[in-house]
């Protein structure tokens, strides 16, 4: 299954030091889940992202969504830091039944 390259401006909240920002992931997981469920039509996925992702425009990451039967989607997520922002742009790269 392949998804149109979707932008999505997440409101990712950034924690830790200064000079070591990461990713809020549950707030990453729970806004691709939004947007996956509204874009794909559907309902009940859960999203799983990598703890500790440093906050870094140009870096991707890979998250992993799934629903009750068990099939699986894999989201890649890029970060693009624009005016200040961090927008996180995703595809479907890989989907299992």
């Amino acid at each position: 299954m392949r998804s149109t390259l979707v932008a999505a401006l997440i409101a990712l909240g950034l924690l830790g030091a200064a000079c070591s920002r990461t990713l809020d992931m549950s707030q990453v997981e729970s806004e691709l889940k939004r947007q996956v469920e509204r874009d794909l039509g559907t309902v009940g996925l859960t999203v799983t992202c990598p703890n500790d992702v440093k906050v870094e425009a140009g870096t991707s990451f890979t998250c992993e969504a799934s629903d009750a039967s068990g099939a699986t989607m894999e989201l890649t997520v890029t970060q693009d830091n624009r005016r200040g922002r961090v927008v996180a742009v995703w595809d479907i790269t890989g989907a299992s039944t």
